[in-house]
């Protein structure tokens, strides 16, 4: 039981469900919000669809949640830098020779143009791990944002290192002006 901080969290879950548009709006939420089920709201705050919605200081909210409720908070920071940077989304399928790659924490070096190599952070969605020849939905963080811009949808990339594979971009949101 979280006792005396449960006001404070649900304030901060009702601020951040005030942020959520209309159109997208969930009566669940607020249903939740008056039963006090903190982390259920704090769940379905962060499965909303949108990218152009979501600004950084929604997601800084429900990290801050998570951080209050001691629940893990990282989904939450991951879509707080993507709501600055842009979303980059890919399919990535591991070589059959390729050691198996954790879903997160990952940062391994990618061929973006056929000359230069790039890193960005990993996130596969999917699953906790890819194994040898496996297919995932995957969302890359990249260092230098600018030096992945050239892509679009349909390009194909190249993952390097111990466990090589390729990576189809599926999904390119710009970051915000």
């Amino acid at each position: 039981m979280l006792g005396r901080h449960d006001r404070e969290i649900g304030e901060l879950l009702r601020f951040a469900a005030g942020m959520v548009p209309a159109e997208v709006q969930s009566e669940d939420v607020l249903d939740h919000l008056d039963h006090e089920e903190w982390e259920l709201v704090l769940d379905l705050l962060g499965e909303f669809d949108g990218n152009t919605w979501q600004t950084p200081r929604y997601w800084a909210l429900l990290a801050e949640a998570a951080v209050q409720l001691d629940v893990d908070g990282s989904w939450f920071q991951w879509r707080c830098v993507e709501s600055i940077q842009g979303v980059l989304r890919v399919e990535l399928v591991l070589g059959l020779d390729a050691e198996p790659l954790p879903a997160r924490g990952e940062r391994p070096t990618w061929d973006v143009t056929g000359k230069y190599e790039r890193v960005a952070a990993l996130w596969i969605e999917s699953k906790p791990v890819l194994g040898p020849g496996e297919r995932a939905t995957a969302r890359l963080r990249p260092f230098v944002p600018p030096a992945w811009a050239h892509l679009i949808r349909g390009d194909v990339i190249t993952l390097q290192g111990s466990s090589p594979g390729t990576a189809k971009i599926i999904e390119r949101v710009p970051p915000r002006p």
